[in-house]
């Protein structure tokens, strides 16, 4: 991992689009071989006129050399080596490009509820993502009201959690852009547990989405279908990072 030091600064002169030779540091700044050893480091170039910012390696020396191995941006919006020409000083600084997004997280408890139709939307929430990355589960416990197990009616369910756009009106399209589900039978007396989890991925931070969950009885359920359904203890998390 690229290091980073505190009020380190070195003079180089006329480097053009090559390795920084570093001519030591002025009065009050620490110099590039004093702070590390040889290695990958983050460095800031900056001639009064342009500036760089990337990572490089440190090589020990006389002169000492800040090679340019990968540039993360410049004053002029490019990722290639600016051509400096005259007096540029060499700077340790953590550029923005190499901050971790912020991770952000939360939960949403949903109140306990009762239906006996073949699909049921449970819930939804929206989220911003924070970064490129978004994880979500719903789980719950569903119960047969009344107990139907004792004849032997059982009920298959698929429990969906899928993820959705939301534009400035806060609307959504009817299709999601991801969705998964899980299958469960209930089939005791008392509550069973039904989950359903995904991962989003390649987001745009700050995009705005809307996370949702429902169950919907299989074909496969045998018994005096429908029957009637309880969910408690129902809850939304997600993280975003």
């Amino acid at each position: 991992m690229p290091k980073l030091a505190s009020f380190v600064l070195e003079a180089s002169n006329n480097p053009g689009t090559g390795p920084f030779a570093l001519s030591g540091a002025p009065a009050g700044r620490r110099g590039w071989s004093g702070a590390f050893e040889d290695g990958e480091v983050y460095y800031c170039a900056d001639d009064g006129t342009q500036a760089e910012w990337g990572i490089g390696r440190l090589t020990h020396g006389t002169p000492a050399v800040i090679t340019r191995d990968k540039v993360l941006g410049t004053t002029q919006d490019r990722t290639d080596r600016l051509n400096f020409t005259g007096l540029v000083y060499v700077y340790s600084d953590l550029p923005a490009e190499a901050v971790p997004p912020p991770v952000t997280q939360g939960i949403k408890t949903l109140p306990e509820s009762v239906w006996t139709s073949a699909l049921q939307t449970l819930g939804s929430l929206d989220v911003t993502a924070s970064g490129t990355t978004l994880r979500a589960e719903f789980a719950a416990n569903l119960q047969v009201v009344p107990d139907a197990t004792a004849s032997g009616s059982w009920l298959a369910v698929r429990t969906v959690i899928g993820i959705w756009t939301v534009d400035a009106q806060g609307n959504s399209p009817a299709q999601p852009m991801a969705a998964t589900g899980a299958n469960t039978r209930i089939d005791r007396s008392y509550a069973q547990t039904v989950t359903a989890r995904f991962m989003a991925t390649n987001l745009t931070p700050g995009t705005k989405l809307r996370i949702g969950a429902s169950v919907q009885v299989l074909t496969g359920s045998q018994g005096s279908t429908p029957l009637t359904l309880k969910m408690t203890d129902a809850a939304f998390t997600w993280i975003s990072v």
